[in-house]
């Protein structure tokens, strides 16, 4: 019977033996196991081999010329980068003190010659699921390491984010009521009043944005659960683009809603998805000059949806464009608008677009435009 241990038996095995015969004996019985089989007929030979293709494990003999198997088993035990192959002995010798100088040198087992085939195969087999064993831990600390790096840089960035847009919303808020509050109330400081209380109101509004990102983006983090509904793609993606009617008009830019082929219908959490339209059609509003256009085209493709924001404006830079939806980034064309984003929005539309099954695309060249695609499946 196959098992999953048997599939991934592909180990690499460095036989080390003065004796011809019993490698080949040995590479027989071990590559109808699965390994691939590498050999050696010294002990300078199997350093040197070690060193170029660092088997998993290495089958060591004691009896040879010029380097014995205790010498060779203590320079791989010295050495930083080989220090960890496990060596199992397999020799001639059955003295109790010649088995314990085995293992004293590092050997982990240590077979007697004549050998069992069937003892060789089950301790191999042994030591190499403890190798794979071994991997996987690696593999798993590896991991850890990087959340734990990628987690406090998203701690430090965000650090750095709420004393930066907090502190300065706030030193708005506190300077224009101080003013106010000094000020008489005369028909010659209407103008004033008001436009401290327009600076007073945009200050707050930035500060309600960031603190509703920082909260969707950690309710997010717990795994809040998702309420799906069956939901007229089209028909709900144009009421969400038809509020943004009178800011196109504002700027002023044409915005656009392109529906492409018949109605169709997608499984959304409709109040969550609606942050996705929200967020992209603001950005492209946010990023198009005066005179541009934005567009919105929905269409289905098959089993798929396709959402698409496409705009004229600015582009992204292609250095930012792989750190985009990273939480906390910022693109650089930031610093060219009065109002900076919280560098929260496209990490929270890509979040959203992959709790719903989907994924999301960039495509963007500096000074021509940029097109979001929002690929998800049909109900």
């Amino acid at each position: 019977m196959t098992t999953a241990f048997d599939t991934l038996r592909t180990g690499q095995i460095l036989i080390v033996d003065d004796n011809l015969k019993n490698i080949n004996l040995l590479r027989r019985i071990l590559a109808a196991e699965g390994y691939v089989i590498h050999t050696a007929l010294d002990g300078q030979t199997a350093l040197d081999a070690a060193c170029s293709i660092h088997p998993d494990i290495i089958l060591l003999d004691i009896q040879m010329p010029d380097m014995d198997g205790y010498e060779v088993c203590q320079v791989l035990k010295a050495d930083p980068h080989l220090c960890d192959i496990p060596v199992l002995f397999i020799s001639a010798l059955t003295d109790t003190d010649g088995i314990v100088r085995a293992l004293g040198t590092g050997g982990v087992d240590y077979i007697t010659k004549p050998f069992k085939i069937q003892e060789v195969v089950a301790r191999v087999n042994s030591q190499f699921k403890l190798v794979q064993q071994r991997h996987q831990i690696e593999h798993l600390r590896e991991q850890d390491r990087q959340q734990y790096e990628t987690l406090d840089k998203m701690k430090n960035d965000f650090i750095h984010m709420a004393t930066h847009d907090l502190k300065n919303p706030l030193h708005v808020i506190i300077g224009f009521a101080t003013l106010l509050e000094a000020v008489e109330v005369q028909p010659e400081h209407e103008r004033l009043m008001h436009d401290a209380l327009d600076s007073i109101q945009h200050a707050s509004q930035k500060m309600r944005t960031l603190v509703a990102d920082i909260l969707d983006l950690a309710k997010m983090g717990t795994g809040a659960e998702i309420q799906f509904s069956a939901v007229p793609f089209i028909d709900q993606v144009q009421k969400w683009v038809a509020g943004f009617g009178a800011l196109a008009k504002r700027k002023p830019l044409d915005l656009m809603f392109e529906p492409l082929g018949n109605e169709f219908t997608v499984s959304l959490d409709a109040p969550r998805f609606e942050r996705v339209v929200d967020n992209l059609v603001s950005n492209a509003i946010k990023y198009t000059p005066a005179g541009g256009w934005v567009k919105v085209a929905v269409e289905s493709q098959h089993d798929r949806a396709l959402l698409q924001i496409i705009d004229n404006g600015l582009g992204i830079p292609e250095e930012d464009q792989t750190k985009i939806f990273d939480a906390f980034y910022r693109v650089g064309r930031e610093e060219h608008l009065e109002a900076e984003g919280t560098g929260l929005g496209l990490s929270i539309v890509k979040t959203i677009v992959e709790q719903h099954g989907g994924e999301i695309v960039l495509d963007s060249q500096l000074g021509q435009g940029t097109t979001f695609s929002v690929y998800l499946p049909c109900a």
